[in-house]
Formats: C-alpha cells, structure tokens, sequence
C-alpha cells in the first residue's frame, strides 16, 4: 500500500459519500457500519467506487482484507486511512 500524504478521516468519509452519489447509490451518514452490499451497492458498482478513491488517495487497498468482511464506510474508511498513512 502507498500513500501521498495526511489523509483526515472526515475527508475520506466524504470523498466515500461522494463516490456513492456519483455512482446512484447511497449510505446514511450516521451509520456507517451498514453493509454496503446489504444497502444494494453491486459488486460491480463498489469495484468502480474502491477503484475512483484508490486513484483520488493515491493508495493501494488490499481488496482481499476489504471483502474478508462486510464493507462498511466505516471499515472503507480506515482502509484508506491506513493505506494513506502507511506511504
């Protein structure tokens, strides 16, 4: 994994919700420990979402440690996080 800098939690949280949006989907805000397959994200659609905040951090995801368990924004989240701090 590499990352480009200081990521901020809040900061990956949006650019998460963003890229929701973008794709027609969408996770409340408040509960971020839903399953995003459970709330109807596709597994196509959640490939191209991890695939644009991969590029928007800079960061590689271990995809295999992501879909070890339900993805969630919140287990997303400090995925990225991890991923940008550990460059």
């Amino acid at each position: 994994m590499t990352g480009s800098g200081a990521t901020t939690g809040s900061e990956v949280r949006g650019a998460i919700h963003e890229e929701l949006a973008a794709h027609g989907c969408s996770a409340p805000a408040d509960l971020p420990d839903l399953d995003l397959i459970g709330l109807g994200v596709n597994s196509a659609t959640l490939i191209q979402i991890l695939s644009a905040l991969e590029d928007r951090f800079d960061v590689d995801l271990d995809m295999e440690q992501l879909f070890a368990e339900p993805l969630t924004v919140a287990r997303l989240e400090a995925g990225i996080t991890r991923a940008a701090t550990a460059g």
